[in-house]
């Protein structure tokens, strides 16, 4: 059958919608349960008080013609995550269609292999952050500049009588590409090598071939130079220092080792564990028969469509020559493969000289954006050499087009579960904080989330909190204790001062105006209260330390605005289940509103509830209610269900019913109860 779809062909002018293709099996499914992700919420929320104004001032320090891409793109978009993913799907298509047309261009007889390193760059698993949209959309916009600058350059040279233009609007991309973000200087310095293959060497000697490289790679690197200087040295980049070259002043010998080693570890990493290492098949466990059943028809329709248009466009011209011939510098096999391994040399030093290194996992893997090139021309390369009689090099395309749908498809379903954690999160901090006054430090640590940091959820913990801000000076900061102790505060101590620039906002706070909670999924979301929570068990680092700085009078129980979740991003209020009981009693306690939290104990015990010994604390704002409200008896029994699901449950038991004791007015069941809890949990009392 394969000898038989080899022997038609199709014009290779349809590789755009077999591009397409690929993309929308790749990205497509389920893509609308997504949301804003780490960087995306700044931006958006930029977007949301200030239109572009925003970005051009928070852009202004470090990318300030970035700021005009995003103005470009957020008035299309909006504060739709779902739109915002539908146009990242279009961003990676049209930029794998610019670099299937350079690759045209750079090997006019040989569509085939071009299509193969366009689909391998269009679906390529080392990159997992597709789906932070804004963020990289944008990016891929940028992407699809510099790749049309080297399609240019490649074209003015198969079209000489347009030479001057093309190379005019090649020159003008590259230029705009490195004034936008530093991430392309490592692959200007590609172009040398491309231009050494599209200079026709009938033209002369090699010696008038490596000059005619220089004059053409000239106005390239005299842009290049003045913008890399001033990048550096004018306006150098917040997020890396260029470490390299001290370090090999003072140790050459050590450090020069250890960056062979290091490129070369990051060269296998990323060219060839990329296709195979972020598969996890026991992640798929978790999720219902109908979303495997999608995942495999993804899988299954990429891999198929992949071979299907692979065999159908013309094929590599002699597949059956010698692999000494395939190898040699002027098959297109043996330009692949080189190109490829330069593409990777020369993209990766703008990440070793700051001591950063590539990393298939978040954040590191935005780094492996750079190198979707290089990965894609030597994979086509080696898929070339393995081209024979049967066609192993279209089986092989497609078999890691398949893959990497799958791959992706996993990827997705990893978002989407940190989109509802993250939702999750900030319903119950509504719940809990109706109200919280401004100028409030949230204090955390150990954050669930992979895909955010602290810096990312203070956007939205503004918008929910003060929707009406739009100034520059922001009420709330949500903290990570372990991300910035030591630099943003130097101890875990009360009347440190916390400032923090937020691009184009700033917030100026103090720890002695904070309150301490944290997020450890699937228990509900905790306020500490310093007077019972000071032993509560298994808390996330630094929480215990944090603990005496919460102080609950920062909660409004009854603000003049409540917390309001936007309904066009986070969704409709979902159903009440035990967290928002939980959450809501922790109020009413705090407020000493004891008969309405019994209330949301009854109708939280009505709800199964399988107790372990994480969560298995829950059940004291409930106790508390009960206890206050009279019902010692069913105090006492989920006291004594507590302590038997975890016996380290007697610390926090115990000053919750110290604080029973002292507050509750003294009658004979009380007295019985505080006999009844002394003998079952061992606690001492201060008091009657």
């Amino acid at each position: 059958m394969l000898k038989r779809l080899q022997s038609f062909h199709i014009s290779p002018a349809v590789t755009p919608l077999a591009l397409l293709l690929i993309c929308v099996l790749a990205y497509l499914p389920l893509i609308y349960r997504l949301g804003f992700y780490w960087d995306d919420w700044p931006s958006i929320w930029f977007l949301h008080l200030w239109g572009g104004q925003g970005f051009r001032e928070g852009f202004a320090s470090d990318r300030p013609l970035l700021a005009w891409v995003f103005m470009l793109t957020t008035p299309l978009f909006g504060e739709s995550p779902t739109a915002w993913q539908f146009f990242s799907i279009f961003a990676r298509w049209i930029t794998s269609l610019a670099w299937w047309w350079s690759l045209r261009g750079l090997w006019p007889a040989q569509p085939r292999p071009a299509f193969w390193a366009a689909a391998l760059f269009a679906v390529y698993p080392g990159f997992s952050q597709q789906y932070i949209a804004v963020t990289y959309s944008n990016a891929f916009l940028v992407y699809f500049l510099f790749i049309l600058s080297i399609g240019a350059m490649v074209w003015a040279h198969r079209l000489r009588r347009w030479f001057y233009l093309l190379m005019g609007v090649s020159i003008v991309f590259s230029l705009f590409s490195m004034l936008i973000t530093e991430y392309f200087y490592g692959l200007e310095l590609l172009r040398p090598f491309i231009l050494w293959l599209v200079i026709d060497p009938a033209e002369g000697s090699s010696k008038s071939r490596l000059q005619k490289v220089g004059l053409r790679w000239a106005p390239y690197l005299a842009l290049l130079i003045p913008v890399m200087l001033g990048k550096t040295m004018i306006n150098p980049s917040p997020r890396a220092e260029i470490t390299l070259f001290g370090a090999l002043f003072q140790q050459p010998v050590t450090v020069a080792f250890d960056l062979a080693r290091a490129i070369l570890g990051d060269f296998l990493e990323v060219n060839f564990l990329a296709w195979f290492a972020p598969l996890n098949p026991a992640f798929l466990n978790d999720f219902e028969a109908g979303v495997l059943r999608l995942l495999v028809g993804a899988v299954t329709a990429s891999l198929l469509g992949a071979l299907f248009f692979s065999l159908l466009i013309p094929g590599p011209a002699g597949p059956l020559q010698s692999l000494k011939k395939r190898l040699s510098p002027r098959s297109w096999t043996g330009q692949a493969i080189g190109l490829g391994v330069a593409a990777f040399l020369v993209s990766g030093w703008t990440i070793w000289i700051t001591n950063l290194h590539f990393e298939l996992l978040f954040p590191f893997d935005r780094f492996t954006l750079i190198t979707m090139l290089g990965t894609s021309l030597l994979i086509a390369g080696l898929a070339g050499l393995v081209e024979t009689r049967l066609p192993l090099g279209s089986i092989l395309i497609a078999l890691l087009v398949g893959l990497s749908a799958g791959i992706q498809f996993q990827y997705r379903l990893d978002f989407r579960q940190e989109w509802l954690a993250q939702k999750n999160f900030f319903w119950q901090l509504s719940w809990r904080a109706p109200g919280i006054k401004p100028g409030t430090t949230v204090m955390t640590s150990e954050i669930p989330f992979r895909y955010f940091s602290d810096n990312s959820l203070t956007a939205p913990l503004n918008w929910i909190y003060a929707p009406e801000n739009a100034s520059r000076e922001m009420d709330y900061l949500l903290f990570d204790i372990e991300a910035r102790l030591n630099n943003a505060i130097p101890e875990i101590q009360s009347n440190h001062p916390i400032r923090m620039d937020y691009r184009t906002a700033r917030f100026e706070g103090s720890t002695s105006q904070a309150l301490v909670l944290f997020y450890d999924p699937p228990r509900c979301l905790k306020v500490m209260n310093p007077e019972i929570d000071r032993f509560l068990p298994v808390k996330p680092l630094y929480i215990r330390e944090a603990t005496p700085l919460s102080r609950l009078d920062l909660i409004e129980p009854d603000p003049g605005s409540a917390a309001v979740l936007p309904e066009h991003i986070f969704g409709d209020e979902p159903a009440y289940q035990w967290c928002y009981y939980f959450e809501k009693a922790e109020l009413y306690a705090q407020q000493g509103n004891w008969e309405t939290a019994a209330k949301m104990a009854d109708k939280a015990l009505k709800i199964t509830k399988h107790f372990t010994q994480k969560n298995v604390s829950e059940l004291i704002p409930f106790i508390m209610a009960y206890a206050h409200t009279g019902n010692w008896s069913k105090a006492v029994d989920l006291t004594a269900q507590a302590y038997q699901v975890w016996d380290k449950t007697q610390y926090p038991l115990c000053d919750a019913w110290q604080s029973i004791l002292t507050h509750a007015p003294a009658s004979e069941a009380k007295s019985a109860a505080r006999v009844q809890v002394k003998e079952m949990i061992d606690c001492t009392f201060q008091g009657n």
